[in-house]
């Protein structure tokens, strides 16, 4: 008896020096404002204005004496709470000499802060020795003042795909956002931007190449708010294709008088920004913008509250081609990049949702384009939809060369 008492002790004194060593570095950690790859800044470390990482080594988050963020750059998480002041935010960052090939699954959590018209990124490489592929990070912000541009990822040389960001509340952000950015070469693919009730001062890209490679399935979701800018599923600067990307369009949200909806965008002749494009109006009404541009396929959830003598969207300047010699989107002081031209209509797909009691012969403005079409009535099919599934009349009509009309058969 007493051999076992001894044995039970022994064990149970060997527990509790397990769990105090790991308390000891659990509480190592937090002094370091490092927990499992988590490091949060609050007013208590970080009121500083300069750049900062979640791969830092310091409790500050900034890089160490030779400027360096020496840490993994994958899978840290970076969380910055109300009364910090920081410049530029990184999920992970990675400088010129660095030899990683990867960054994923990081991520930047904004609850607060002034950000000095600096940058937020899930996460950055400026790597210079090969491709950095940067994959499946993610920046969601809540709250914060003067905030620059955001990109869920930024390579330099590389892929950046699967990137993500959530922007909400009513945040105002002063210059661009970005799902995925590849500065030199390398695709952008599956990168998605969401953003609720807020404010974007520039212009929004699911995915962005700029220099040579295809922006392929981005998504950017506008959900309430206001955008000033364009919006662009995918662009592409150098040689490449932007296809398969998707815009949506929910909510009550304004745009800029000089806003174009946009599928894909290549600024060299040869390439295809046409493919597979989407534009989701869901469930809203009166979208007006400036053009819409670059879309096969065009998706209209009618809201229940609709008018049916109400456009559900109206393009001031029609289908807007873009001027090659200015591509990139920069947002000049007297004008943008577009000229008026009609909607492109022909080789395209209409699918039409709806809910609620709708009467036979109901009409319903899908599109005013005071531009006109390139398309006559003849050559405007559509389909119909939906949880709720009326048979819409397969020819669209185009009433006055404005308007497209839809009629429930």
């Amino acid at each position: 008896m007493k051999g076992t008492k001894y044995l039970s002790r022994l064990a149970e004194k060997r527990t509790r020096n397990v769990l105090a060593i790991i308390a000891m570095f659990a509480c190592t950690s937090i002094c370091l404002g490092d927990v499992g790859k988590t490091r949060i800044l609050d007013s208590s470390n970080a009121i500083h204005g300069n750049e900062v990482a979640g791969n830092s080594n310091k409790n500050d988050g900034t890089s160490n004496d030779n400027g360096i963020f020496p840490l993994d750059p994958n899978n840290n998480t970076l969380i910055i709470e109300d009364g910090v002041r920081v410049g530029a935010a990184n999920g992970a960052r990675i400088d010129v000499g660095s030899t990683f090939t990867s960054m994923t699954g990081n991520k930047v959590i904004v609850n607060g802060g002034d950000f000095n018209d600096s940058s937020i990124l899930g996460a950055y490489s400026i790597a210079l020795g090969g491709d950095v592929y940067v994959n499946g990070n993610r920046v969601e912000i809540n709250a914060g003042d003067n905030i620059g541009s955001v990109y869920g990822g930024y390579t330099r040389n590389g892929t950046a795909s699967d990137n993500k960001v959530f922007i909400k509340n009513k945040v105002t952000i002063r210059r661009d956002v970005h799902g995925g950015f590849s500065n030199t070469h390398g695709d952008v693919k599956n990168n998605e931007v969401t953003i609720t009730d807020a404010t974007v001062c520039r212009d929004v890209r699911g995915g962005y190449a700029n220099g040579n490679g295809n922006a392929e399935n981005n998504k950017v979701t506008i959900n309430g708010g206001r955008i000033e800018g364009n919006v662009f599923g995918g662009a592409v600067i150098g040689n490449g294709n932007a296809t398969d990307n998707t815009v949506t369009v929910a909510g009550t949200t304004e745009f800029g008088d000089d806003t174009v909806l946009c599928g894909g965008i290549c600024a060299k002749d040869g390439y295809n920004a046409f493919k597979g494009n989407t534009l989701i109006i869901k469930e809203t009404k009166a979208i007006a913008v400036k053009g819409i541009s670059n879309f096969e396929n065009y998706e209209f959830y009618l809201p229940q509250y609709v008018k049916p003598e109400e456009p559900v969207l109206t393009a001031r300047d029609g289908g807007c081609s873009w001027n090659k010699d200015r591509p990139r989107g920069e947002r000049e002081p007297n004008g943008d990049y577009s000229d008026p031209c009609p909607v492109k209509l022909l080789k395209t797909n209409i699918t039409i949702c709806s809910k609620g009691v709708i009467d036979k012969g109901t009409k319903y403005t899908l599109i005013r384009s005071l531009q006109g079409f390139d398309v006559t009535s003849k050559e405007c099919k559509s389909k119909s939809t939906g949880p709720v599934v009326y048979k819409w009349d397969d020819n669209l009509e185009i009433v006055d060369n404005t308007d497209l009309v839809a009629t429930l058969a």
